[in-house]
């Protein structure tokens, strides 16, 4: 994480020491009072860095798995209104038993693709 006293050294926009500070929305621009870099869709009311590790972008890889839940014949199962019915691959995390979308954050040098495999192994086969 991100630690306030080393604000002064980060540099947005770009790749520093394996982090990767670019975003995906292309350039965002900085505060001019203090430098802190600007939501690219604008305004949330949240200051500094909130509960995410990083200032700037944070990177995740979240996979979001389908399928048409199906009978054993291969036929797709309908609702009693005749739509289809859809089926998605969650967890139930470990630490607070709510339910989520397995996923995790892109660690400094990692790529999202190798993050999607990875967490998806780790929290949705157990592996």
């Amino acid at each position: 994480a991100d630690k306030d006293s080393e604000f002064a050294s980060i540099k947005f926009n770009t790749v520093q020491d394996k982090v990767n500070r670019c975003s995906f929305e292309g350039e965002y621009t900085l505060d001019g009072s203090n430098g802190r870099p600007l939501n690219p869709r604008g305004r949330t009311g949240l200051k500094g860095r909130g509960r995410l590790g990083r200032y700037g972008p944070n990177h995740a890889a979240d996979p979001i798995v389908t399928r048409w839940k199906r009978y054993p014949n291969g036929q797709i199962q309908k609702d009693d209104k005749g739509r289809q019915v859809l089926e998605f691959v969650s967890v139930q995390r470990r630490d607070n038993h709510e339910w989520a979308i397995p996923g995790g954050m892109v660690e400094a040098g990692g790529t999202v693709s190798a993050t999607l495999k990875r967490e998806f192994g780790e929290e949705a086969m157990n592996s």
